[in-house]
């Protein structure tokens, strides 16, 4: 932003023009970025054109939003010949000095000023906010008497309007969006009412106003009326006032006067009114920063789930040190229920359930995945008859053997009620599977904890499909891909162990686990992926089998696979494929016959069970 004096009156542009510099005043760089202003930061702008055909006739003093124009200089010099003073370009590159400088200097050439729209912050935005704060300087601040608001021209924050209207009324004003969070407040007196106090202190309306409001049919009256509510004083508190402040036709948050310790002024329900005009543009800004806040977030938290940029910078960005212990839950549904109102309820539910049981956990939708960065709280002192956790030179956890470097595992927290315990190489499980591998057992047994919880939630949605949440182990933030990596691992072998089970008519496993719980399966799936290049490049007998067999329907492989799985033993087989024990014979003869498949070589065996495995669809 341009760093002088700031201004708001129309400088050279007529009754309907405001100089640039007061329509950037608005903005902390949140939705554009001034790169140059031949004409200096004064120049003025009557209209805010988006798009090309937005200019024309009558429209003098343009500020053009080039939407869906390149960043070239073709597009800056046409913005000039169509009458434009300013221009906003998208997709300025943030890291090609040369390329920026050749739109300088073609702006700078017509003299024409130059913008950028911030990273991340879309056109509709960009508009708005530009759009408001025009109309905000060139409405001449219009005051109850028809003259000029006596609210100073420096009121470039919305703590600085609630202090200023305040002094106009004689009460106490709050800004609030339209969630009813208080975003400004003027100083609250010692006879403020308990309401007030209250709501400050919280940070917002209580949940027992907000649902008396809407019961009274005040919050539909204020979020549908352009007009002022009065509500008078009663045993519950003070007179109040309260206006909706709306950016055209979008509301976009309220402005509420309570009188304290007396009556308002008789003409504070007109301040008000022009104080809504005022707090337009200011309120947009608060979104334009919420929203890129949370764009900022979401991106360090891609970032970090996926191991891209610079993974100590996107902790830090999250608010957690490099060293923190997290880990990563994935969650992941049905794919052929991509697009179910009831799919994407269930894992909203999951994110609201993950955001209530771990405060701080970072929430990512990808998909049919639900990814969650969990944040494990550090174990209390002398926790589970622990000691307190302490650092080794080598930053490593207190409590590892000298000899191995391996954690001194503690139960498990949180497990179900009457649930066993088993410990082996593996890490400690329970009974139903589950288990973790680093991190103490009381930061696993946490994650566990969430993941059953989870599991719990997914199974109450009626009429959901299934959903399938794994967690990987507990890593510092910097390695939580590799976290991610092994929960997408453990929500795959969940995914097969399922499959498989059904397939063999064995009860339905647990939907839920850790790596430990799957530890088997998890190790199977890597030599799968492992052998999967090789045996994609390989030939003979047996890959001869599998395409024709393919080409026919898969049913020979199928046989063989289920044969295998049953130990070789033909009456068991039979009664998993439901054939008779004389057919599923016949077909072992036909492959032995026709391919050459001897399946009393073992080297054969595990070659046909690899084959099975790396051919078969993915489990639904």
């Amino acid at each position: 932003m341009d760093g002088g004096a700031r201004g708001a009156g129309p400088l050279g542009g007529g009754a309907g023009a405001a100089s640039l510099r007061a329509l950037l005043s608005f903005d902390d760089g949140e939705a554009v970025r001034l790169l140059c202003a031949p004409a200096g930061a004064d120049a003025a702008v009557g209209h805010v054109a988006v798009g090309f055909d937005d200019l024309g006739p009558g429209r003098g003093h343009a500020l053009l939003l080039a939407v869906g124009a390149p960043a070239v200089p073709a597009t800056v010099r046409q913005a000039a010949r169509r009458g434009a003073r300013a221009v906003v370009l998208g997709g300025v590159p943030a890291h090609e000095p040369g390329a920026r400088a050749e739109l300088v200097a073609a702006a700078e050439e017509i003299g024409v000023a130059l913008l950028a729209r911030a990273e991340g912050a879309d056109w509709g935005q960009v508009a708005a906010l530009l759009r408001s704060a025009l109309a905000y300087a060139v409405a001449g601040r219009p005051g109850p008497d028809g003259g000029a608001a006596e609210v100073s021209e420096e009121v470039f924050s919305l703590a600085s309007l609630a202090a200023q209207v305040a002094a106009r009324v004689g009460g106490s004003i709050t800004i609030e969006d339209t969630r009813l969070r208080v975003l400004a407040h003027s100083a609250t007196g010692e006879e403020a009412d308990p309401l007030r106090r209250t709501t400050i202190l919280g940070g917002r309306v209580p949940a027992w106003r907000v649902a008396e409001l809407r019961h009274s049919g005040l919050l539909r009256a204020l979020w549908t009326s352009p007009e002022v509510i009065h509500r008078p004083a009663d045993a519950d508190g003070p007179e109040r006032l309260v206006v909706a402040v709306r950016g055209g036709r979008e509301v976009l948050g309220s402005i509420w006067a309570a009188a304290d310790g007396g009556a308002l002024v008789p003409d504070a329900a007109a301040h008000l009114r022009a104080a809504a005009g005022l707090a337009a543009p200011l309120l947009i800004g608060e979104r334009l920063r919420e929203s890129g806040t949370a764009r900022r977030r979401e991106s360090a938290l891609r970032g970090l789930l996926e191991g891209s940029g610079h993974r100590r910078t996107h902790a830090w960005s999250l608010g957690l040190s490099p060293d923190t212990a997290c880990a990563v839950v994935v969650a992941e549904r049905r794919a052929d229920a991509a697009g179910s109102e009831v799919a994407d309820r269930a894992l909203d539910v999951l994110a609201l359930q993950a955001a209530a049981l771990r405060p701080g956990t970072g929430v990512l939708r990808d998909g049919d995945r639900l990814v969650l960065l969990v944040v494990c709280d550090p174990p209390s002192p002398g926790g589970n008859g622990s000691p307190p956790p302490e650092r080794n030179g080598q930053g490593g956890r207190a409590g590892r053997d000298g000899r191995d470097g391996r954690s001194r595992r503690r139960t498990p927290e949180g497990r179900g009620r009457g649930e066993k315990v088993r410990t082996g190489a593996a890490g400690t499980q329970t009974e139903n599977g589950e288990g973790e591998e680093d991190g103490t057992g009381a930061e696993a047994g946490e994650v566990l904890a969430l993941v059953r919880e989870l599991d719990l939630s997914a199974a109450a949605v009626a009429g959901a499909a299934p959903v399938w949440v794994g967690a990987g182990p507990v890593l510092p933030s910097v390695r939580a891909a590799e976290s991610r990596e092994r929960a997408e691992l453990v929500v795959r072998a969940l995914r097969e162990r399922e499959a498989r089970a059904v397939a063999a008519g064995r009860p339905r496993p647990p939907r839920h686990s850790g790596p430990a719980g799957v530890d088997t399966t998890l190790e199977v799936l890597r030599v799968l992926d492992a052998a999967r290049p090789v045996w994609e490049s390989g030939a003979g007998p047996v890959h001869t089998f599998v395409r024709a067999d393919a080409a026919a329907g898969g049913e020979l492989l199928r046989t063989l696979a289920a044969f295998l799985d049953a130990g070789c033993d033909v009456p068991a087989a039979a009664r998993r494929l439901v054939v008779h024990p004389n057919t599923l014979r016949y077909r072992l003869g036909r492959v032995r016959e026709r391919y050459g498949i001897d399946l009393a070589d073992p080297d054969t065996r595990l070659l046909v069970a690899l084959a099975a495995r790396l051919t078969a669809p993915p489990p639904v």
